[in-house]
């Protein structure tokens, strides 16, 4: 009797574990049979449903670039998501990064996707991810569709940065525990005109850093031609963000407010540099990046 006692409990035990997981998500429509996008620009396939607590950074790649793919505010992620081969017309899977819970990623999770020629064409491109969430004690993962988001690659860059070989001089090429780093590069931007003030052209550093667990911090320092561009810049996109956010860390004087895509940010100025940090999470700002940024820029920032 007691022992037929254990095996039920053990069963029961069994069961209840293979509740707290969402069931396996179907096939993003046919993939691996050849299935083309058709109408995709317009209406959204039966299969899938709007993108929700999702952030692609950059939304306009490069060739050989890549882009970072978030989800958030799911209780959990399916661990591989797709994107859409435009060359060979079929859905190829990657592997997205967070705390395991056998197939499935618990809270939030990251990927990185190389944007190469051989896979992506020139305008809009596709993945997917699924994500669920227990709501009255059932799952509800967007009545099992896939989350379908679209990015546009831009070709490959036109020329070559002049300063790209000095992109060492301008971010930290190495690890930040517990922060390993991706990539580095360098490209042109700009701030773009707003009343009173002129477009502003700037050459933008760029550093990515990624946890063992999958939190990804992306570093933007701004390389401004003067001092003056720099305060003109903050006072035409950065004014409010410095009144709302204004903090003082370790002596230095910084901006921390919560970005468009849910992702905490830090900002100050140093010279004729803006440090731009964005953590790919909502909750808290990486103190290990932001130190070291700090170190190597100063803050001078200045309430506006």
């Amino acid at each position: 009797m007691m022992k037929r006692f254990a095996i039920l409990m053990l069963f029961a035990l069994l069961v209840a574990c293979s509740d707290e997981l969402p069931p396996s998500p179907p096939p993003p429509g046919q993939v691996g049979v050849g299935a083309a996008i058709a109408g995709l620009a317009g209406a959204m396939p039966s299969w899938a449903a709007e993108a929700r607590n999702t952030a692609i950074t950059p939304s306009q790649a490069y060739y050989n670039d890549g882009v970072i793919l978030s989800i958030s505010n799911f209780d959990y992620i399916y661990s591989n998501g797709y994107f859409f081969n435009a060359k060979s017309r079929v859905w190829e899977r990657f592997n997205l990064q967070g705390e395991m819970n056998k197939d499935w990623v618990k809270g939030q999770a990251v990927a990185s996707i190389p944007v190469s020629p051989d896979k992506f064409a020139e305008g809009d491109n596709y993945l997917v991810v699924y994500g669920c969430t227990k709501v009255g004690g059932q799952w509800d993962c967007n009545n099992r569709r896939w989350m379908l988001v679209a990015f546009k690659v831009l070709g490959f860059a036109g020329g070559q940065i002049p300063e790209s070989a000095n992109i060492d001089q301008f971010v930290v090429n190495r690890g930040i525990p517990p922060f390993a780093v991706i990539k580095t590069g360098a490209e042109y931007d700009v701030f773009e005109e707003t009343t009173g003030f002129d477009e502003i052209k700037v050459v933008r550093y760029d550093a990515q850093y990624r946890e063992p667990n999958g939190l990804v911090v992306l570093v933007h320092v701004f390389d401004f031609a003067s001092r003056q561009d720099v305060d003109d810049t903050v006072f035409a996109h950065f004014a409010e963000i410095i009144r709302q956010g204004w903090k003082v860390h370790q002596g230095h004087n910084v901006a921390l407010f919560l970005g468009e895509n849910d992702h905490r940010v830090a900002t100050w100025t140093s010279g004729k540099e803006i440090i731009y940090v964005e953590t790919f999470k909502a909750e808290s700002a990486s103190k290990e990046i932001i130190d070291e940024y700090l170190r190597k820029y100063p803050s001078d920032l200045k309430k506006v």
